[in-house]
């Protein structure tokens, strides 16, 4: 019986490592939009964006996460995967880069962990530092 459960912790703990080595860069963390100034609170995609099958909805994202690479703001609702067998739906958003605060990327949380996904930077979206800006305002 010990040996079984010995087991069964090393597995949990790789889960878990691999888990939060899929998040993107080191230092990954959670945070609320407005426990950093190095990145507007808000990102508000104007449009509608998919990366393949993935679908991004408008409306304003919240930032929820940072890591060395860069920040993630999270979706107003779930990301859709269409497919044969129906709709499925992720957490997720967009994650921007630190060094370019153009290049966009979206992001869902699948269940093997945190994945980037395609390019979602053509999409016409807008840096926000309050959510009652009106549309345009930067």
């Amino acid at each position: 019986m010990g040996g079984n459960r010995r087991i069964a912790g090393s597995i949990a703990g790789l889960v878990i490592v691999a888990l939060l080595s899929a998040c993107g860069g080191g230092h990954f963390h959670t945070t609320s939009p407005g426990e950093t100034t190095s990145a507007p609170p808000y990102l508000e995609m104007r449009a509608e964006s998919s990366a393949g099958t993935l679908h991004f909805p408008r409306g304003v994202y919240v930032l929820d996460a940072v890591d060395d690479n860069g920040f993630y703001y999270r979706a107003p609702q779930k990301i859709v995967q269409h497919s044969w067998s129906g709709g499925l739906r992720y957490d997720g958003g967009v994650f921007v880069a630190k060094r370019n605060h153009r290049k966009l990327r979206g992001y869902v949380i699948m269940p093997s962990g945190l994945t980037h996904v395609g390019n979602l930077s053509r999409t016409d979206h807008v840096f926000r530092y309050y959510t009652n800006q009106p549309s345009g305002a930067y």
